[in-house]
């Protein structure tokens, strides 16, 4: 009956939705907590368990990227969209937590995690691929992509969100596509001029920056 009962759940971990909760927040990011299984090959649980995150960061993006397209992950069409975005996973994970972890029968480990999608750079690549047709942006709209470099720690990467956010007649909206090591990447659309948010990142923030301008509509600015 005890074995009976372990695969029960075992199958049950296999074969059970992979979302479990999702959330949208105003930042442009969507909150998913997802389940990720990897199984143990040669007693190795350190790589198990990294293949486990892994595992869960995909499901996370598929199923956003499956919401935002409204085509069923098992939809053939919908095989074309999985084949090209998870072999980027980090460009659309924001950041992800693991809250729970444990081995399981079968040599199988097994991790839960709550997994932030970048949304906007996910809608880009859709957009582009042509499974998303309305327009998700106004191409007359000026916008600035801005990459924070040498930041030491997810505080400074917090300060210097919140210094764009209160800087409300430079800046409309917000789009923080990726946080990596030492390094932040937001998606902004300005109110201002560019040359008035330069100056504020480097007067008041105290960045040294460099701008280039890679087409009409579309600013660079790396900022350290």
């Amino acid at each position: 009956m005890e074995k009976i009962f372990i695969l029960s759940i075992f199958l049950f971990i296999i074969f059970c939705p992979i979302s479990v909760y999702a959330e949208r927040t105003e930042s442009g990011t969507l909150s998913l907590q997802v389940q990720g299984v990897a199984k143990i090959e040669r007693g190795n649980v350190a790589m198990a368990r990294e293949a486990a995150i892994q595992n869960a960061l995909k499901e996370a993006i598929l199923e956003t990227a499956s919401q935002l397209s409204g085509i069923p992950n098992k939809d053939e069409d919908f095989q074309l969209i999985k084949n090209i975005i998870v072999r980027e996973p980090d460009k659309y994970v924001f950041y992800y937590t693991v809250t729970e972890e444990s081995r399981r029968p079968r040599n199988h480990f097994m991790v839960k995690t709550n997994v932030v999608v970048a949304l906007l750079a996910l809608k880009n690549d859709l957009h582009k691929m042509g499974f998303i047709h309305n327009n998700i942006k106004d191409k007359s709209d000026i916008r600035v992509f801005l990459i924070v470099k040498g930041l030491k720690n997810y505080s400074e990467y917090v300060r210097i969100k919140d210094f764009l956010q209160s800087r409300t007649k430079l800046v409309k909206n917000i789009y923080p596509s990726c946080f990596e090591w030492q390094e932040a990447h937001f998606e902004i659309d300005i109110a201002g001029s560019e040359r008035a948010l330069a100056d504020e990142l480097k007067k008041d923030a105290g960045y040294t920056l460099k701008i280039s301008y890679p087409e009409h509509n579309r600013i660079e600015m790396v900022c350290w």
